[in-house]
Formats: C-alpha cells, sequence, structure tokens
C-alpha cells in the first residue's frame, strides 16, 4: 500500500490547510482533484457548495477539478455509473461537508469502499473533512439527527474504510468545537458526557480531530502525521494527544487506539489504472481506442475489478463520442486565424477598442489569446 488518507476537522477550504492539500496532491504525483457532492447533496445550495469547493482547488492550489456527482441514493444506473468510473480513475479525492448518514444511505451497497481503498492502494490520497471524515471509520455519528433533530445519541455503520486498510477506528471531527458557548458541543457536537457513554460500545478506538487541522494517515511510510491549528486525539483505553507538527508511526497508534478488531477483511482491490485506452483517447486514435476497448472486454471476464474497468471504459468511450477524437483547434483554426489577422490589422492602425473587443470575444468563446515577439498565439481553455 503506498498511498494517503488526510482526515480533516474543520476548515477543509482555509489558508491553514492549503499546504495538507498541496502534500497529498505531491504524494499522489496529481494536479487533478476528483470532488464527490454526496455529503451535501440533499442541500438547495449544493450547487453554490460545489462552486466553492472547486474555486478553492483551482485558485488555491492550481488543481484541475473533476466533480463526481451522486446526490440521491434512488440516482439512475448511468449517473452511478459516471460516478464510479471519475472515482475509479482519481488519485486524488476530496469530500467534506454535509450530513455523513445521507453520504452513507447513497454510497451504501455501491462499492465506494472498495473504489477509495484502490485508490489508496495504487498510491493516491483520499482526503475526507468533516461530516465526510465521519463515513470512513468503523462506525459513524448521525449527527445531524442527534444534535439538530434531537434523536438519542447512537452508532450507524461507517463504510469502515479505515480498518480495510489496517487500522481499526472510528473517526470524530469537530472534537473540540464550542459553538454551543454555555454548553458542550466538543465530540462534534454530541458533548463529552453523552459521548462517553456512547463510546462504551466500540470494539475500536476513536480518532478525534480538531477543527482546523487534518491527520494525514501516510501507508507508504507507516507515518502519522497532525497539520493545522489543533490537536488529535487518539482515544483507546486513555487518551493520546498529538499536537501540530508532530507524528508518530501507525503501528504506534494502532497501539494507541487499542489495534481493534477486523470487521471486515475482504482485500480491496488494488487500482487498475486504464493507460493503453487513455493514451489512445489523448492520441486521438479511433483504432488504438477500440482496441483497448475490445481487450478490456475481453478481461471483464476474469474477475469484478476487471468488469468495473470495463464498465470505466464505456462511460469513457460515450465521452469521447460525445466530444469526437478531433482536435477541436483543427475545426476553428481557419476562423480564429482569420480573426487574429483583423486584430493584428486594427492594432496596426491604432485601433486598439477593436483588438481588445476580438481579444475579450474569443476569451468568452474559451480560446486565449497571447501576444508574443512572434505575434499572437492561442490556446482553447478547458470549458
Amino acid at each position: 500500500m503506498s498511498g494517503r488518507v488526510i482526515l480533516m476537522g474543520s476548515g477543509e477550504l482555509a489558508p491553514g490547510l492549503v499546504a495538507t492539500h498541496r502534500a497529498g496532491l505531491e504524494a499522489a504525483e496529481t494536479d487533478r482533484v476528483v470532488i464527490l457532492d454526496t455529503p451535501y447533496g440533499f442541500q438547495e445550495n449544493a450547487d453554490q457548495l460545489t462552486e466553492r469547493i472547486a474555486t478553492f482547488f483551482e485558485t488555491s492550489l492550481r488543481a484541475e477539478v473533476e466533480v463526481a456527482t451522486l446526490r440521491h441514493e434512488k440516482g439512475d444506473a448511468v449517473t452511478k455509473e459516471r460516478f464510479l468510473a471519475a472515482l475509479r480513475s482519481a488519485r486524488y479525492v476530496f469530500s467534506g461537508p454535509g450530513s455523513p448518514s445521507y453520504a452513507l444511505r447513497v454510497w451504501s451497497d455501491i462499492g465506494v469502499r472498495d473504489v477509495l481503498g484502490s485508490v489508496v492502494n495504487g498510491g493516491g490520497t483520499v482526503t475526507f473533512a468533516s461530516a465526510a471524515s465521519l463515513t470512513l471509520g468503523r462506525t459513524t455519528l448521525p449527527v445531524y439527527e442527534i444534535y439538530k433533530v434531537g434523536e438519542a445519541p447512537r452508532w450507524l455503520p461507517g463504510l469502515d474504510l479505515t480498518t480495510a486498510l489496517g487500522f481499526p477506528c472510528t473517526v470524530v471531527p469537530h472534537w473540540n468545537n464550542a459553538e454551543g458557548g454555555n454548553h458542550d458541543t466538543s465530540r462534534c457536537y454530541v458533548g463529552e458526557r453523552r459521548f462517553g457513554e456512547l463510546v462504551r460500545g466500540l470494539d475500536v478506538g476513536v480518532l478525534g480531530v480538531d477543527e482546523h487541522t487534518a491527520v494525514t494517515l501516510d501507508f507508504a511510510n507507516s507515518r502519522l502525521a497532525v497539520t493545522g491549528v489543533g490537536t488529535v486525539t487518539l482515544r483507546g483505553a486513555e487518551e493520546t494527544v498529538l499536537r501540530s507538527g508532530e507524528t508518530t508511526t501507525l503501528t504506534s497508534a494502532r497501539t494507541a487506539l487499542g489495534e481493534g478488531d477486523v470487521a471486515d477483511d475482504s482485500p480491496i482491490p488494488q487500482q487498475r489504472p486504464q493507460v493503453d485506452l487513455d493514451a489512445a483517447i489523448r492520441g486521438r486514435d479511433g483504432d488504438a481506442v477500440l482496441a483497448a476497448l475490445l481487450e478490456a472486454e475481453e478481461a471483464s471476464q476474469g474477475s469484478p475489478e476487471a468488469r468495473d474497468e470495463f464498465r470505466t471504459s464505456l462511460v469513457k468511450i460515450v465521452d469521447v463520442a460525445g466530444a469526437g477524437l478531433t482536435d477541436p483547434r483543427q475545426n476553428l483554426a481557419g476562423f480564429v486565424g482569420l480573426l487574429l489577422r483583423i486584430r493584428a490589422d486594427a492594432r496596426s492602425n491604432g485601433d486598439y477598442a477593436t483588438a481588445d473587443m476580438i481579444r475579450d470575444n474569443l476569451a468568452d468563446l474559451g480560446v486565449e489569446v497571447r501576444d508574443t515577439t512572434a505575434g499572437a498565439e492561442w490556446e482553447l481553455r478547458n470549458r
């Protein structure tokens, strides 16, 4: 296993955790982030939240962003397959605010745990914050139902990705929350008194993450590291508190948590990147695309993982069919070239207003014009 899991207590889009995201991206050797929108999919402002998260990664980390959208548990088969295809191809996965219980309902029975595990096994990074981080452990606090609705404190089964990766625990963000003022809202809004009663029923330790704080489980180097402004608590028979900047081994951390029983020891499949198909698509080679698809179809009979790979290939082929294999620059070159010649004439005649209008209108259409000593150059931006 060569990847990372990063758990953030809150503040996932704040400046204080930008360096933690950057380290996760660099470790995964990627500049592409796949955002999962499921935890907040039920909210009326879901689109605005997605835009806010995407803008953060694009501006603060100069990352390319893809949104893997699955907002409803009764989503159609095509939406679910597109969601899983984006997740399987990811090297850096992010999910954050919302409701953990809602996310688990949508993700249940579609193999999300195994796909996340394969990302980590393949050297990628899974970064879950706040509500999303609650889903990754053995059990999950249904915090909305307890704190907002008044239901009795209880645990729900989690994805248990941590156990599958060899680090059994229950994850609790917002560990030091103090929003209650005159009443205790620590331990993710449950409060220490009620949390102390709940924790007696667990068969694993608790990994508590303060707000604006992150803990990185680095499986490649078997290290646990704390970043941000707060602390991380390993709560087993006793409590071990690690401050920002401190590290320990995963073995020591597991000991502090009380080791824990392995509830599900079924192996997580290794990530199987589709190098041949992706290369064929990038090369806009139709014959190579067909050959890669035929090879994936033949292999799909061998294992569930190969079947998943083939299904991901089908999603990519549908996307290629929509966009086409032809380089769009070939179709636009004549029109853009004509406009740039008109712009050059306008500039030569001192008509800078017309020249700027042409440049700005091309930019609105996704064509970025750059003036160089050798003349104007242009390229298409991703839209």
